[in-house]
Order: structure tokens, then C-alpha cells, then sequence
């Protein structure tokens, strides 16, 4: 069967017109808005729902030249400049007080030469408000979560000169990284002396984080103060061993009140040795 010249034709006018549908359909219900300008930079096509959001009306900017109008608009008057060399874009800028997301695509004649520009651009408000609103929601629940963090390991001054850092559940490295530098700031805000971590609540550790601790207790000592352990379950105990780690140089006891029995002990031996006559 042969197709004829009307038959092709009838053909493409058909697609055209679904095309033409397809695009009209786009325009007038998704916030977004068409620009075609000629390769001087003259508007010979402006329409889509975006434009309400300006305030603006279709095909209200024909004839003018989108150079001159965004000359004040250095980020998008350089995109444009671009668009009209041959190079194509996407970006997210601001324009008339609303965020658009604008693709900017060159135009080639029959030939392969420039003829301008194509301008597809989405109302991006309600996208940035959603990310605005996830930022948010990520920034708030930071805060609960260092909130949590700090109240499951307070530093307590439970006698003049006596830290205690009593730590629950399971301690993993980020949390004792960020408890030393706490810990090792209070030492030196309150002129500590001693340094208890009490690790009765501690369900478990990590082999980075169990070396955190023995730093832990060095770190006190460049401070001048002297860090005991207190309450080390035995499976927190074995992990230990298991992991080769020399606590021969760390004084521990078997819990908080034995703990801070020793610190008493020492500062009243130390204050009597201070005390004593010089003979």
C-alpha cells in the first residue's frame, strides 16, 4: 500500500496539533513558563500558569529584548550571554522576588547555526520552602539529639575540686569524643582535681572508643588532674583484655561511692602534707 503526499501530511498536521496540545496542557496547569527569543534576544515567545506568580501576563514582554530587561542581573544576564554562545544551562536564581529554576537551551537553524534561545522556567518556591522545612527539621532534631547526648553524660562537681562523668548505655566513638572535649573543659573552667568516670551504666564499648578512654585519662593528667574509672562491668572488663589495653597506669575502683571515697582520701592527705611544718 502506498502512502501519498496528503496522507503524510494529514500524518504530521495530526502529531502537530497532539504536540500543540501536550504543550498548552503543560502550560496552563504546571507553574512554569516558555520563553523563545531570537538570536538578538527579542521575545518572540512568553507564555505558562508560572507567570501569575509576577504578576505578569502572557506574551506581555513580545518584543522586548530579555539582555536590556535582566542588564541589572549579573548572574543571569552572564547565564544568558552564555545561552546565546551555544551553551546551555540550569540554575536556580532569583528573579521579580521568587526562585525559578530555569533551563536555557540554544536554538539551531536548518543550517546549524544560532537562532536563539529556548527559556523553560519552574516556580521554584514551593520546592525551596519544602527544603527550607526539611532543613529545619534536620537543624532541630541536631538539637534534640546533642540534648540526649549531654543529659546521658552530665558532668557533675560533686565535691570542690571532684568531677564526676557518670555514662549510660552504649558508648560509641563520636559520643566520647565529643564527652572529652567537654569533660576537659569543665577540668579547667572549675579547677578540678579529680575526674571520675563512672562507667556502671555503660553496656558496652568499641575497640576506638575503649582507647578513647585511656587518652581520656592521659588527656586529664596534662591537665593536672588525675583521672579515676569507676564501676567497669566485666563483660566492658573482658573487651578490655581482649583488646590488649594497659590500664596499669589507671587507677579504678568497683564503684562511684568507693571513687569518691579515694578522692576525699587523697585531698585531705594532700592538705595535711601542705599544712605540715617545713623542718
Amino acid at each position: 500500500m502506498t502512502t501519498t503526499g496528503a496522507e503524510t501530511r494529514e500524518e504530521l498536521e495530526a502529531q502537530l496539533r497532539e504536540a500543540r496540545l501536550l504543550l498548552r496542557a503543560i502550560l496552563d496547569n504546571l507553574p512554569i513558563s516558555m520563553a523563545r527569543f531570537d538570536r538578538r534576544g527579542v521575545f518572540t515567545f512568553q507564555e505558562g500558569k508560572g507567570l501569575e506568580s509576577i504578576g505578569m501576563k502572557p506574551g506581555q514582554l513580545l518584543g522586548t529584548n530579555v539582555l536590556e530587561l535582566y542588564a541589572d542581573h549579573a548572574e543571569g544576564a552572564e547565564r544568558l550571554r552564555q545561552g546565546f554562545a551555544g551553551k546551555a544551562s540550569h540554575s536556580v536564581l532569583d528573579a521579580h522576588g521568587v526562585p525559578w529554576e530555569t533551563w536555557q537551551i540554544p536554538v539551531r537553524d536548518d543550517r546549524g547555526e544560532l537562532d536563539g534561545l529556548i527559556s523553560i522556567t519552574l516556580d521554584a518556591t514551593t520546592v525551596r520552602q519544602r527544603e527550607s522545612e526539611l532543613q529545619t527539621k534536620l537543624d532541630l532534631i541536631e538539637k534534640q539529639q546533642k540534648v540526649i547526648r549531654d543529659l546521658s553524660t552530665p558532668i557533675i562537681e560533686v565535691w570542690d575540686k571532684v568531677l564526676t562523668l557518670p555514662m549510660v548505655g552504649v558508648v560509641d566513638s563520636l559520643r566520647i569524643s565529643e564527652v572529652m572535649d567537654n569533660l576537659l573543659t569543665a577540668i579547667v573552667n572549675k579547677d578540678a582535681r579529680f575526674a571520675i568516670l563512672d562507667l556502671t551504666g555503660v553496656d558496652a564499648v568499641d575497640t576506638q572508643t575503649a582507647g578513647y578512654l585511656i587518652e581520656m585519662i592521659k588527656a586529664i593528667r596534662l591537665l593536672g588532674a588525675e583521672g579515676i574509672i569507676t564501676g567497669i562491668r566485666s563483660n566492658v572488663a573482658q573487651t578490655m583484655i581482649a583488646l590488649g589495653l594497659d590500664l596499669s597506669g589507671v587507677t579504678t575502683v568497683g564503684n562511684l561511692r568507693a571513687g569518691l571515697k579515694l578522692c576525699m582520701r587523697r585531698m585531705a592527705a594532700e592538705h595535711e602534707a601542705a599544712s605540715a611544718p617545713v623542718k
